[in-house]
């Protein structure tokens, strides 16, 4: 998207930062949370990814086989990443069915950051790149969605086995 000229770049960061720290807030601290919840989280992501390339693609366009591209070698890149995390987050049952205790994650909002981080100094390095630096940030984008659902299925799978194991 394009940045107005007249907003101060620093203040074009705020709305970045205030999401950020409200999601550390949330992630640093261990936390119980449902089967069903857990994927609602995912589904957001991916329904706000694609407005985000939707509105993207209404300002610089690309090819769709260019936005293809991004996004697959950003969610393949994003898999790996996120099978860590979830075989190192702490996840038990709780006492209530399909209630899961989950670990803090601070490498979440790591990864967050970053991504969105990385997106921004490229539009602001690359402005005349256009239609690349759509499928940069795209790939980015894919890379933290991949990231996060990954994470999960690997954290449902812990929760199921130790859940399997309880019984």
């Amino acid at each position: 998207m394009q940045s107005n000229p007249n907003v101060p770049p620093a203040m074009q960061l705020l709305p970045l930062l205030i999401v950020i720290v409200l999601l550390a807030i949330r992630l640093i601290r261990p936390q119980r949370i449902s089967v069903t919840r857990m994927w609602i989280t995912p589904i957001v992501l991916c329904f706000l990814t694609a407005w985000v390339i939707y509105a993207n693609e209404t300002i610089n366009p690309a090819p769709p086989l260019e936005i293809a591209l991004g996004l697959i070698v950003g969610a393949l890149a994003g898999t790996p990443f996120g099978i860590l995390r979830g075989i190192h987050t702490d996840v038990r049952p709780t006492d209530r069915p399909g209630v899961m205790y989950l670990g803090s994650s601070w490498i979440t909002i790591v990864i967050f950051a970053a991504a969105f981080g990385l997106r921004y100094v490229i539009r602001l390095l690359m402005p005349q790149h256009g239609s690349l630096t759509g499928t940069i940030g795209d790939g980015l984008l894919a890379f933290a969605i991949a990231f996060i659902i990954t994470s999960y299925y690997v954290i449902f799978r812990k929760y199921e086995a130790e859940s399997a194991s309880r019984r």
